[in-house]
């Protein structure tokens, strides 16, 4: 029995055994991790000379403030300092917004399938997920979610939160910027609305958060992340650009030391590194295409995508057990039954070896059956 009544509707994260784990038990030399869209470049030089820098002061707390942080991006992104909110990855950003605007009784719509966060950001908190299913399984429909946000929840509270991953995880679709704007124009002032732009480097053209805050749009709130094209997922940085109101809100919520020393630093320094970024998209652009015609060529039905991944049907609908046959072959891809679509898989580019490693093994898997 849980603690609280709402946490039975919650259903906890359950990790998949660490790479070296896995390969050990299926007996393989080499694992390659193609499931869960993390940088396949590493770190950059200067991220890791940051890190390192930090060792001496491992004694002590972080800059709860993320000050050094703060301001990088503040300048970057054109907003004041107090409108950055750090986090341990944007996954706890996710759930701050929760805590930030979320009521027992109160709902959160998003489209569906998408990240599986924005379901438990809202059960947690004894809020309603309502989910709006997305076009033809690819595509957001505005009007569908501007619908589910007048519907009252089951228990008779509002709408106050709004999801909206752009690209979307685990599709990697793009709203066009003209449907988003008609979205936020049309959107009632009660709801908060999170974007949650954790690949918006990959994406071409750039989607524009930053600049619908910069409007000043109230009850904004837009995420970004470090643990993409910067290659920092172990050190699970990421930030909110939020309307003043949103992040007073979340910095209500936000546990003081949440990123750590090392990550702030490490962070600051990528920053800088624009030409070795401006590299990793371009890298990521050209794999991106070279998967999606791995994938066609294979038989499956893979989706344009504007992320570092690419999520495609399986034809026979059985999309976790494609990934089992595929972990046996030396490879991890996302089956995506708990994005809302047991019927696929999701694949993360690498790098060009791993590319190539991965086409020659989902060839085998496809002829053997």
């Amino acid at each position: 029995m849980p603690l609280r009544d709402a946490l039975a509707n919650v259903d906890p994260y359950r990790p998949q055994p660490p790479a070296r784990v896995l390969a050990e038990r299926l007996g393989l030399e080499r694992l390659t991790k193609l499931g869960s869209n993390e940088g396949a470049l590493g770190p950059l030089p200067e991220a890791v000379a940051a890190y390192e820098a930090t060792a001496a002061e491992l004694a002590r707390y972080p800059d709860g403030d993320a000050s050094d942080l703060r301001a990088a991006l503040a300048e970057r992104h054109g907003v004041a300092p107090e409108q950055v909110v750090p986090g341990n990855g944007a996954d706890e950003l996710i759930r701050l917004c929760g805590a930030a605007a979320l009521d027992a009784g109160d709902a959160a719509v998003f489209p569906w399938p998408s990240f599986p966060s924005y379901v438990s950001a809202a059960a947690v908190h004894g809020a309603t997920p309502l989910q709006v299913p997305l076009n033809d399984r690819r595509a957001v429909d505005v009007d569908a979610l501007l619908d589910a946000c007048d519907t009252p929840a089951p228990g008779g509270g509002r709408v106050r939160v709004v999801f909206l991953a752009n690209p979307n995880n685990p599709t990697g679709t793009l709203l066009d910027p003209s449907e988003l704007r008609r979205f936020l124009d049309s959107l009632p002032d009660r709801i908060l609305c999170v974007l949650d732009e954790a690949y918006a480097e990959y994406a071409d053209p750039e989607p524009g958060g930053p600049a619908l805050l910069r409007e000043g749009r109230p009850r904004l709130c837009v995420l970004r992340t470090f643990s993409k094209v910067y290659g920092l997922a172990g050190l699970r940085v990421g930030y909110a650009l939020a309307s003043p109101e949103a992040a007073r809100a979340l910095d209500r919520v936000r546990p003081i030391f949440n990123v750590n020393q090392p990550a702030q630093a490490a962070a600051v320094a990528s920053l800088a590194a624009r030409d070795a970024i401006g590299e990793r998209v371009a890298h990521t652009r050209a794999a991106r295409e070279q998967l999606r015609e791995t994938l066609a060529a294979s038989g499956l039905r893979p989706v344009a995508s504007q992320a570092n991944f690419v999520y495609a049907d399986v034809p026979g609908g059985d999309g976790a057990g494609l990934a089992e046959r595929l972990l046996a072959e030396g490879f991890i891809v996302r089956a995506l039954d708990g994005f809302g679509a047991p019927g696929a898989i999701r694949v993360t580019c690498g790098t060009d070896e791993e590319n190539a490693a991965f086409a020659e093994a989902l060839a085998r898997v496809v002829r053997s059956g």
